[in-house]
């Protein structure tokens, strides 16, 4: 694919359900800028889809054109006079969504070793992510543990407690094929949310991450005495609301958003998918390519059975 140096086709939202490609132009390149061409992104489901339909809550309405996508990996084509981390021809995780390429300062960026895939590494992102919300629980060893939720965040935050320790934790979905990935991933157990077992299982942890009241709901029954929930999900689907059980069990209830330092964490993440046999990228269920992402977007829209996460080719 050839790299255009001085424009970009970035996929933008007309109107809930109308996308189209529109050609933009591109910043010079500053002394610490890179160039980056487009290799590959992905369809972060959760939240891109409510935004497509135009049913996204959020702290602000929604405003059109808007740009789309936010996960990306790209090829650096030229660099600044300054630049210092990276050199033409590496790989870098970045962050500008559906767009053949775009200019970024190098602090923006991060170097993908040889050694790892595009698929891999585009899952730094909502990986970081989770991390930080399980960062934001009181863990003790062994402790049960619930996620609510199988979709790429549920099953990230599984693979984040997994990876550090945690072998007691379940997670909760209703498509059979999720809570399979889960136990692939590492999870103790798994269970629809109407199997009578489930009832059986308390924990003091537990993390909600599909958008849903009725597993926040589902959760709070789940909680022990002075538990913590953490929600993970973006919260743009449905309001969440305190049961009885909130207040009956004194249970606290944190939110956690974006992640931390992404370049921070990669060197533990990259370290941790080498030497430890998590099948990471069969979230990604659907390969489709650039120019599909308007037909994909309207598909996936309709289709009830989504699947985790879409990996696209440029």
């Amino acid at each position: 694919m050839i790299c255009n140096r001085t424009t970009t086709e970035s996929l933008l939202l007309q109107a809930p359900r109308q996308l189209s490609w529109v050609t933009e132009p591109l910043p010079d390149l500053g002394p610490q800028d890179l160039l980056l061409r487009t290799r590959a992104g992905a369809i972060s489901i959760g939240t891109e889809l409510p935004i497509y339909l135009g049913e996204s809550r959020g702290l602000h309405a929604a405003t059109y054109p808007c740009m789309t996508g936010y996960e990306s990996i790209a090829e650096v084509v030229a660099c600044g006079a300054a630049v210092q981390r990276v050199a033409v021809g590496e790989r870098v995780v970045a962050f500008y969504g559906h767009r053949t390429a775009a200019v970024l300062p190098e602090t923006r960026v991060t170097p993908i070793p040889a050694d790892i895939s595009d698929q891999l590494a585009l899952l730094l992102i909502l990986a970081c992510d989770t991390a930080k919300g399980v960062g934001k629980v009181t863990l003790a060893p062994q402790e049960r543990i619930a996620i609510t939720g199988g979709g790429v965040i549920g099953l990230l935050t599984l693979f984040n407690l997994h990876a550090r320790g945690q072998r007691n934790v379940i997670l909760i979905d209703p498509v059979a094929q999720r809570r399979a990935l889960a136990q692939q991933l590492g999870a103790q157990a798994t269970f629809a949310p109407d199997d009578p077992q489930l009832f059986a299982q308390t924990c003091r942890i537990g993390f909600e991450c599909s958008s849903r009241n009725v597993a926040f709901q589902l959760l709070q029954t789940l909680a022990e005495p002075a538990g913590q929930l953490c929600i993970l999900a973006d919260g743009n689907l449905e309001p969440l609301v305190l049961t009885p059980a909130f207040h009956a069990k004194e249970l606290t209830v944190v939110g956690s958003s974006d992640g931390l330092d992404y370049q921070q964490y990669a060197r533990w993440f990259w370290e941790v998918v080498r030497t430890q046999a998590y099948p990471l990228t069969t979230l990604f269920q659907q390969s489709v390519t650039a120019a599909q992402l308007p037909t994909t977007f309207a598909a996936l829209a309709d289709n009830a059975q989504r699947p985790v996460k879409v990996f696209v080719e440029y």
